[in-house]
């Protein structure tokens, strides 16, 4: 199973047609900021099932939400945008959350900056900020998950 993640796109949606296209993903995970841009991109490619939920930016955005949790092959993934949780400044809000909720991986973003970090069991990852050309892919293999960071070039 791919899976591509995008954060922060801010309207640069340009790129994503062609990282889709090279990437193949068989799922879609976008997690704020121009959450529209994820949702224009969805109707573009409609057989790839896209996750998507609102950032900071999208305050006008009524039909996507906060967060969202959901399972992939016995994986339970939980995707916030982040700011809601503060982690621009600290992790262990989020990391509470995500211990609440029983989850295996937490995709975020709002930070621009690449994150990746395992703790007490749930692997923590932002690949970086569509606007700056970072995007991300996880690969779940036999219930293992396995994070890149990827950079367009």
């Amino acid at each position: 199973m791919k899976i591509l993640i995008i954060t922060d796109s801010h309207g640069n949606t340009n790129k994503i047609y062609d990282i889709i296209s090279q990437e193949s993903p068989n799922i879609i995970i976008w997690t704020g900021d121009h959450s529209w841009d994820g949702e224009e991109c969805s109707f573009a490619f409609p057989d790839i099932k896209f996750y998507i939920v609102r950032g900071n930016c999208d305050i006008f955005d009524r039909k996507f939400n906060d967060n969202e949790i959901f399972d992939i092959d016995g994986i339970k993934i939980f995707i916030t945008h982040g700011h809601l949780y503060n982690v621009k400044k600290e992790m262990y809000t989020l990391e509470a959350i995500a211990e609440k909720y029983d989850v295996d991986a937490v995709c975020f973003g709002h930070t621009h900056i690449p994150y990746y970090e395992e703790k007490n069991g749930i692997k923590y990852f932002n690949p970086g900020a569509l606007k700056d050309n970072r995007y991300g892919v996880l690969l779940i293999e036999n219930k293992e998950l396995i994070f890149s960071y990827k950079e367009i070039k």
